[in-house]
Parts: structure tokens; C-alpha cells; sequence
């Protein structure tokens, strides 16, 4: 039985509450984690320009991973970053707006659109940001050093859009579903689970004292990854089927479900339980 040192917990569905904000219980539980000498941190598929905030109130020291894996980033700087290339992207996306899907842009600094839609107001509300906007006819947006593309839309027009064009890609993108209505674009053989172990290579960790949490499909390479994979009650039940640990409760009350369930010094017996 090894000690778990490291807890990766992926944000919206997981970490926060269905509000999007961070529980008092959630700040007190990490807070007892990284006092006992645990490492905690993120993997999320936002960009450092919107998670920034989490990392200074629960006080993150360690690198976290951005962007759905194609950014590692710590409090002050980018360590890693896989930029993404949109030449090949741009008919795919032209087709995606034209069809009512909202088309968002990632840099490192701004998120971009081509048109302020309902979709794009709900997105800047959860998020707490404001998008800028470009024009798509224009060529000086396609200069920028992107890390991803976010699709928001009805999964049943955005996937077989992206299927149609996906045998002119290459190995070039990858994409993966990251909500019910999002489908996220990034660089070809970039996820979380990848990060994951960039990161345990950098804070020297072996799987086995790793704990990676999440909701999601886009989660599903993380918790497998790691040496206790979990998945909240809200899970995707794929994920559930995946995981290690089911918690009984969901958001970021899972997360301190699973904290005080195998990060206690009560909860050797659970672990035993388990066989781990």
C-alpha cells in the first residue's frame, strides 16, 4: 500500500460545485491535505487565463495542466506548451459557424470569437470573462499562437462535422468531448492523461502515489493513469465504469469524499478494502 503524495482533480463537474465556484468545504479539505505534506493540483481543460484565480485560493505550488493537456503551467510561467496549427482547421470551423456551433479561439492571454452568441454569453458567465472579437474574413487573427479550439454546440451537428473533415487532418489534431455540448480541439497525441505523466516525471512520482479525479470523457486517460483513479457521482458513466472509486456524492463534495476517504490517517481500512 503506497501513501498517495500527489491528487490531480480536474475543475468544472469535479473540483467546483454545478455554480462553478469553490465550496468552503472543498478550500478546508485540500487545505488539510497540503498541510499533512500532499501535493495538490488541477488538470482542466480552461486556459491559465481562467483558472488563475483557483490556483491562488487554493494556494497551488506545483504545476498544473491547462488546455486539456497541451499546457503545463505553473503560478508564474508556461512550461510546456504544444501550440496548435489552425491552417488545416480553418473549412472545418467556417462549416461549424455556419451551421450554428460557436466557434472559441484559445491563446494565452484572450479567448477569441467570430460571433457573440448565446453559447458564447453562457461560456464568459461560467468562465467570468469577456471574448474578444475577430473577424473571420480577416487573415491577421490566424498569426496568433493558439492552444486550442472549444466547439460549443449541439454534439449531434459538431461530431459529424468534425468526422467529415477528420481524413484531411492527419495525425495533425486531436478532439474529445469535454461537456455534453463541447468538443475541444488540440494538437494530435496532447490530453490529460499524457500531461499526467510529464508531471509525475517532474515531481518524480511513481503512479502508484498518484490520485487523478474527474467527470468527464476528457478525464478518462487521467484516472487511468494514475495509481487511484475516481470519478464523482456526476460522471460520465463511462468513467464510472473506469474508475477505481465511484464517489457517492458529487463535485467537489466527491473530492473530499475520496480526500478523507484514502488521504486520512482514518483511511487505511478503505484502502485495504479496495486492495490498494
Amino acid at each position: 500500500m503506497t501513501e498517495i503524495k500527489l491528487i490531480v482533480s480536474d475543475l468544472d463537474g469535479t473540483l467546483l460545485s454545478a455554480e462553478h465556484q469553490l465550496t468552503e468545504e472543498v478550500r478546508n479539505a485540500v487545505s488539510r491535505f497540503t498541510r499533512a505534506g500532499g501535493m495538490f493540483t488541477v488538470a482542466t481543460g480552461r486556459p491559465g487565463l481562467t483558472v488563475r484565480s483557483i490556483v491562488d485560493e487554493l494556494e497551488i505550488e506545483h504545476p498544473f495542466i491547462l488546455c486539456n493537456g497541451s499546457v503545463i503551467a505553473d503560478r508564474y510561467r508556461t512550461l510546456e506548451m504544444a501550440e496548435l496549427k489552425l491552417h488545416d482547421l480553418i473549412p472545418a470551423m467556417e462549416e461549424a459557424d455556419g451551421k450554428g456551433v460557436s466557434v472559441l479561439l484559445f491563446e494565452e492571454e484572450r479567448i477569441s470569437v467570430f460571433r457573440k452568441t448565446f453559447n458564447v454569453e453562457k461560456f464568459e458567465h461560467k468562465e467570468n470573462i469577456s471574448c474578444d472579437l475577430i473577424d473571420f474574413s480577416s487573415d491577421e487573427w490566424k498569426k496568433a499562437r493558439f492552444q486550442k479550439v472549444l466547439w460549443i454546440g449541439d454534439y449531434q451537428i459538431m461530431r459529424p462535422i468534425w468526422d467529415a473533415h477528420l481524413p484531411r487532418f492527419g495525425q495533425r489534431y486531436g478532439a474529445l468531448q469535454s461537456e455534453e455540448d463541447y468538443l475541444e480541439i488540440i494538437p494530435h497525441n496532447q490530453s490529460k492523461g499524457q500531461a499526467l505523466k510529464k508531471l509525475m516525471s517532474r515531481l518524480r512520482l511513481d503512479r502508484s502515489q498518484v490520485m487523478a479525479i474527474g467527470n468527464q470523457l476528457n478525464d478518462l486517460d487521467m484516472i487511468e493513469n494514475a495509481g487511484i483513479g475516481v470519478a464523482v457521482a456526476n460522471s460520465h458513466p463511462l468513467l464510472k465504469e473506469k474508475a477505481d472509486y465511484v464517489c457517492s456524492r458529487g463535485y467537489g463534495d466527491g473530492v473530499v469524499e475520496v480526500i478523507e476517504a484514502f488521504c486520512s490517517p482514518y483511511s487505511g481500512e478503505k484502502k485495504a478494502g479496495m486492495g490498494l
